[in-house]
């Protein structure tokens, strides 16, 4: 097995809001060995609605990812981007990211080698984890 499990992230900004700050920590958390991204794309939905698809090579420099090293450049196709940022308004940016949890390997391997089977994976958004958990504090 190559990989662990993987996320894919879907990251609008509005107006001028810029992803620098979220790349910056893609790629110190890439640097640390947490998690390796896979791939990685920026759309841009124009003023007349029009889509603007850049791969990480072409606004490296713009994101602050100089360097940084796809694993598995396009895995995200054209297409996938175009669907997935198709609800999108004007005048946004989406930051698209596949990246995949490096600490996870070993336990993905080991499952595989038990032969055994993952059922089930459910992934909550930090807001609803944190929102329940300030909930919690409040008995």
């Amino acid at each position: 097995m190559s990989y662990g499990p993987a996320d894919l992230y879907v990251v609008e900004f509005a107006g001028s809001a810029e992803p620098a700050q979220v790349t910056t920590t893609l790629r110190d958390v890439t640097q640390a060995g947490i998690i390796t991204l896979l791939d990685l794309a920026v759309v841009r939905v124009l003023h007349d609605g029009t889509h603007e698809v850049l791969e990480a090579s072409a606004c490296a420099d713009e994101l602050g990812l100089t360097g940084v090293e796809l694993a598995a450049a396009g895995l995200i196709g054209e297409e996938d981007l175009i669907e997935l940022t198709e609800s999108t308004d004007p005048d946004t940016t989406t930051l698209v990211v596949l990246l995949e949890n490096t600490w996870a390997r070993q336990i993905a391997a080991a499952v595989g080698d038990a032969n055994a089977v993952v059922r089930s994976v459910t992934r909550f958004p930090a807001e609803v984890v944190n929102e329940v958990a300030a909930l919690a504090g409040d008995d």
